[in-house]
């Protein structure tokens, strides 16, 4: 009397051994995502695709710039994982009906802005949720384990969310503009997709015990995540900053 929720994976990786040199253009997407953090990037992948019941923070691309792949990611994510990937809107987060996201793997939200306080709080309790209520139309409640993973695409790079202090569940990634447009790059991804999963599977196994999240904070900290949660302090708290650093810059 149990159902597996996790859609068939249409994918299967070949049999003989892989390099770097057989995946050229997923490698070449995922240093531009992740710069230099790509070895974490990497692992993330690894993780949804070995280890799918493996809770991993909020990843947040954001960049104000056009054309920077951000939206080429999510595609190449959507043809890997399938059905087992949804897009949603920040306005589905605030709806009291769940049961489009509540049995998948990867919840992405693209061109998002979050303002509400609640939707903020439920983004941050669906990360780390071991189960879920489900709510559909029609039907009574019922509740299932969860284990979604958050991904987060924005032109906003400081202010599409409040991130607190002490917030230890989102990674941050300033994605930069792509100088040369390639056409063919999702077909070219698609092609290299048995390789990239032969190449992933390859890799040592990963150390998940560091945190809950397998990544620690400190691993998660740089200067894009501290340029948030400097940007969500409170206004009076600004403006104090702002006149004790005028004090002491302009008199002795």
């Amino acid at each position: 009397n149990c159902y597996n929720l996790y859609a068939p994976f249409v994918h299967k990786p070949i049999d003989h051994e892989v390099t770097q040199a057989h995946i050229p253009v997923s490698l070449g997407l995922l240093k531009h995502i992740f710069g230099n953090q790509l070895t974490m990037g990497i692992h993330y992948l690894k993780l949804v695709y070995e280890r799918p019941k493996q809770t991993l923070p909020i990843l947040c691309l954001v960049s104000r710039e056009r054309q920077t792949g951000k939206t080429t990611f999510l595609n190449w994510m959507h043809v890997l994982f399938g059905d087992n990937f949804c897009q949603i809107n920040p306005e589905d987060l605030n709806s009291q009906f769940n049961s489009g996201y509540s049995t998948k793997n990867i919840i992405a939200l693209d061109e998002t802005v979050i303002d509400k306080s609640h939707a903020v709080e439920k983004l941050k309790s669906i990360a780390t949720a071991k189960t879920i209520s489900v709510n559909q139309k029609f039907v009574a409640n019922y509740s299932v384990p969860f284990f979604g993973k958050v991904i987060i695409c924005t032109n906003k790079e400081k202010d599409f969310m409040r991130i607190d202090e002490e917030e230890i569940r989102f990674w941050i990634r300033k994605v930069p503009q792509i100088d040369s447009i390639n056409t063919k790059i999702e077909d070219q991804l698609k092609a290299e997709i048995p390789y990239f999963l032969k190449y992933l599977r390859q890799l040592p196994a990963i150390e998940t015990n560091k945190s809950r999240m397998v990544f620690t904070a400190e691993e998660l900290k740089n200067d894009y995540l501290d340029s948030i949660q400097k940007e969500s302090w409170s206004s009076l708290r600004k403006e104090i900053t702002l006149e004790l650093e005028h004090f002491f810059n302009h008199f002795d």
